[in-house]
């Protein structure tokens, strides 16, 4: 190595130029999140839909306009906003998934991911030495992870899901469902929607069912309701045309699959949508399920079922087995990251 002397007068061998590249491409990233998260939390998207000066959005918002006009001119640069004669207006894209007003708005998404920044990447050089940050169940399902699975749901995976479900010849003669683990509740009630005699229950920790309350509560679903219990131990009840299950454990363990054939009637169906386990992850989800962990989880990630395969051999025979064949089984697409899908299946118990 060069001497420190020396090194005020000779170049390095090296060129800097992708080193700090890379910082900056980081950092522009994180700059991108922050003005997209800010100007989602600060209603810019509603108000620029109709076109306006940058002085009427910081009257509007209560901002201040020499920091409104360059987070504006990041959110251009990323698609967001258009400027034309003087006036920045909202983009299609930012009207339908960042407005407000708009039910496909990925608010709490934006604020799961905002929250990750906070707790985990800013801390990372901590956590890699004194280990994962520890969520209350209660504050990661009711607060953190289901209100953003449940925006990114809308964005086209539920409406494919829910889709194939009423392609089934016999669906609108279901009289009754259970969403197993169901969280946010939102395919019981998209089903409820399609089929007028069909009743729901969404069954979940109690901790997490104020959440599924709320949206049966928005859209005005009369026929959903709410039973708490933890699916490994409790009852969740009997004669069951429809037992869906989606991203948890319960379409995962192979102990799980009796009991799910024990409640369907004959000729009733249990939907599974999974993903296929951690290979499906990029580099960087990996290394963000190592920063954090369930407060009490005697296994990292026991809540978090991503990790696990799925359709694997034994769970195929166990279905089998209980009584159950399979009618469908194909890869989703799931918009919330590129590439991303999960596999569904749905199987009919014999009659």
């Amino acid at each position: 190595m060069m001497d420190k002397v020396t090194s005020l007068t000779r170049e390095p061998a090296l060129n800097p130029e992708p080193l700090f590249e890379q910082i900056d491409r980081g950092m522009q990233g994180l700059i991108r999140i922050a003005a997209l998260i800010t100007a989602s939390n600060r209603s810019f998207f509603d108000h620029l839909s109709t076109p306006r000066t940058p002085d009427e959005l910081a009257h509007l918002t209560g901002c201040r306009e020499e920091i409104v006009t360059p987070v504006c001119m990041v959110l251009e640069e990323m698609g967001c906003v258009t400027w034309y004669e003087g006036r920045y207006s909202s983009t299609p894209l930012s009207l339908v998934f960042l407005a407000r007003s708009s039910p496909y708005r990925q608010g709490a998404y934006l604020d799961k991911t905002w929250r990750h920044i906070r707790d985990l990447w800013m801390h990372l050089p901590d956590i890699i030495e004194r280990g994962p940050v520890s969520y209350p169940a209660e504050v990661f399902f009711a607060t953190l992870s289901l209100p953003a699975m449940a925006e990114n749901a809308l964005c086209g995976r539920l409406q494919r899901i829910t889709r194939e479900i009423f392609m089934f010849p016999g669906f609108q003669s279901f009289r009754r469902m259970v969403d197993l683990g169901g969280g946010h509740g939102l395919y019981a009630i998209a089903c409820t929607v399609v089929n007028p005699d069909l009743h729901a229950w969404v069954f979940d920790m109690p901790h997490v069912l104020p959440l599924a309350s709320r949206f049966i509560r928005e859209y005005e679903a009369t026929r959903v309701h709410t039973l708490g219990g933890n699916f490994f131990v409790d009852d969740f009840g009997r004669d069951y045309d429809l037992v869906f299950s989606s991203s948890n454990p319960s379409g995962k363990r192979i102990d799980m699959v009796p009991r799910i054939a024990k409640s369907l009637n004959p000729g009733g169906i249990f939907v599974n949508v999974q993903s296929t386990g951690r290979e499906d992850m990029d580099l960087y989800q990996s290394l963000e399920l190592e920063l954090w962990k369930i407060e009490g989880e005697e296994e990292r990630k026991t809540g978090n079922t991503r990790v696990e395969p799925f359709m694997t051999d034994e769970y195929r025979v166990a279905l089998m087995d209980a009584g159950l064949s399979i009618l469908v089984e194909k890869d989703i697409k799931d918009d919330y990251h590129r590439d991303a899908f999960v596999r569904m299946i749905i199987a009919q118990k014999r009659m």
